[in-house]
């Protein structure tokens, strides 16, 4: 974090943030245009450590026979402590060589620049200020939010440019990012974890946004910073390819999003699907050790009668009424609920709550078969049926809530 009065790193923030990797994208062969890797390594805090990735994209067969032995793999020019200036070529287009740098580097967290653009020389250490203090949101640094101050381009490219956030506010529902299709961004390495990034086209912050956003599992927001550029250089001019390439690049990631929320929707129908049979196989089981339990009161009761030497029938039952209460309940904690806690509070505090809950069951029996038989003049039989119905389903459920501490429909 930025201390406001020594406009330095604090200690504890920089310890957190291990190693910066800066992916500069160039189409210069030698140097980018505006943003050298010195320069950037220069307008990074001297107390975080920090690597340059210099990814030369759209590399041609020609370049690179011209420039082999100057960038022959990862070409380490700089070897003071704690800082490293890494060169690489690759054929690809800008999304492509983002991915590439991305393996390339090792940082926790990334910086991804177009160093053929011009940007102010504090946009560099603001992004990192954000993504230190927000290590889980991704920083982007914009040209449409308040503050913001943007070369100046012709009208065609300008309302070009606003027909593209459009298309991505709208039709990729990036809703929540002024600026989707910037070339400076930071962010964490672990927000890539659940996206497959692919790097297609020229937007790589467009397709992680989108997968990002997809990704349900994914809780990662975004905060923009303005940008300030210098009005002495006319923008990029825009031409028919880009065009076609962000189309491109927009209906890749429009059916990869459809895609995304038919398998979403399919998952959501299997856990659906899963939950009813878990559902139904715990309320069987529930059931069937019900069942059990009047086979082991029939046997406690009758054994209790024949080998106790004068007890009363009343309390040989009310044993064996017990005795299969506890049977029921060290059944359904092992096999119904698959409960392993055994700790004698815990184990105590469900048995206790199990009596009740069953007793509470009995209550709710005697007073159906009543109101069916004495209101609704239902046959006793048929009351019984009912009435054992219900209070075994409302057992099942309160104890599976109460007792056993789950969701009733899981």
């Amino acid at each position: 974090m930025l201390n406001p009065q020594t406009k330095s790193f604090s200690t504890d923030k920089i310890e957190e943030s291990n190693l910066l990797s800066v992916v500069l994208l160039t189409q210069n062969s030698l140097t980018p245009t505006y943003q050298p890797p010195d320069q950037v390594i220069s307008s990074v805090p001297i107390e975080i450590s920090k690597e340059v990735i210099v990814m030369h994209y759209n590399f041609t067969d020609d370049d690179a026979k011209a420039q082999t032995i100057l960038y022959s793999g990862e070409h380490e020019t700089n070897q003071n402590r704690g800082q490293r200036i890494v060169h690489v070529r690759v054929k690809g287009d800008f999304a492509y060589a983002v991915r590439k740098g991305i393996e390339a580097s090792v940082g926790k967290f990334i910086l991804v620049m177009d160093a053929d653009s011009p940007y102010s020389r504090e946009i560099v250490p603001e992004l990192i200020r954000e993504l230190i203090e927000h290590p889980h949101l991704i920083i982007v640094a914009s040209r449409f939010v308040k503050g913001a101050h943007i070369q100046r381009m012709p009208l065609v490219q300008s309302v070009m440019r606003k027909g593209a956030r459009a298309i991505a506010k709208y039709g990729l529902k990036i809703k929540n990012v002024e600026d989707p299709t910037s070339s400076c961004f930071a962010f964490s390495r672990s927000v890539l974890n659940n996206i497959n990034f692919e790097g297609k086209g020229k937007e790589a912050l467009l397709e992680i946004l989108v997968k990002v956003n997809t990704n349900k599992s994914s809780n990662i927001a975004v905060k923009e910073i303005p940008i300030k550029q210098p009005d002495t250089s006319i923008a990029k001019k825009a031409n028919f390819a880009r065009i076609l390439n962000y189309s491109g690049a927009v209906w890749d990631l429009y059916r990869y999003g459809k895609a995304s929320k038919r398998i979403n929707e399919k998952d959501i129908a299997e856990q659906k699907k899963h939950r009813s049979i878990l559902f139904l196989s715990k309320a069987g089981r529930f059931f069937t050790v019900g069942a059990s339990g009047l086979l082991v009161n029939y046997v406690a009761s009758f054994l209790l009668t024949t080998l106790v030497p004068g007890i009363w029938y009343i309390h040989a039952t009310l044993f064996g009424i017990i005795i299969s209460i506890t049977s029921n309940f060290l059944l359904n904690k092992i096999w119904t609920f698959e409960d392993k806690d055994f700790s004698p509070k815990h184990f105590f505090k469900q048995y206790s709550l199990f009596m009740v809950l069953c007793a509470l069951g009995a209550v709710i029996q005697l007073s159906l078969v009543y109101a069916f038989v004495e209101y609704s003049h239902i046959q006793y039989a048929v009351s019984l049926i009912m009435a054992v119905a219900i209070a075994s389903l409302s057992n099942f459920l309160l104890n599976k809530k109460i007792t056993f501490g789950e969701k009733i429909w899981e």
